[in-house]
């Protein structure tokens, strides 16, 4: 029987999620003299600081990385619930393994999309990505509403 690694890939997308804000951050440092005002980072003065000091191409890609750091943290919900309701199912554990490992590689290709795609006419393609990341989790759901039906 196969190893059932789908509540570890819930701390797995944890750490992923945050690395395109630690990108953010990183981008902000490395073109404002290592400045980052982490007393008060959110604050509308920073962001405008931010905005002033930096070129305005780094500037748009902190703020790309930042939108995808917001988007994997908005979708966790989504994911854990997937992880769990699949466990208290009983879905087979490769089915779980698949679907989560997908799940994750689709959210990591989505934010690199996010981050590095600038032009409206690829942007659709990271919209496919995010839509069958979702509809990968919604698969589970389905799967697990029809095994305990």
């Amino acid at each position: 029987m196969a190893s059932n690694y789908s509540f570890y890939s819930i701390p797995l997308y944890w750490f992923i999620s945050l690395c395109p804000h630690w990108y953010a951050v990183n981008l902000i440092k490395t073109s404002n003299n290592g400045y980052w005002n982490l007393a008060n980072p959110k604050a509308a003065k920073t962001e405008e600081g931010y905005q002033k000091a930096v070129p305005a191409e780094i500037y748009d890609k902190y703020e790309r990385s930042q939108a995808a750091h917001r988007n994997m943290i908005e979708n966790a919900p989504l994911f854990i619930g997937a992880v769990v309701v699949g466990n208290v199912a009983g879905l087979p554990t490769a089915t779980l393994n698949q679907a989560v490992g997908a799940y994750i590689g689709l959210r990591v290709l989505y934010a690199t999309l996010y981050i590095n795609v600038r032009s409206q006419k690829y942007a659709p393609i990271r919209s496919l990505i995010w839509l069958s990341s979702v509809a990968l989790l919604f698969g589970v759901y389905i799967k697990a509403g029809n095994k305990i039906r």
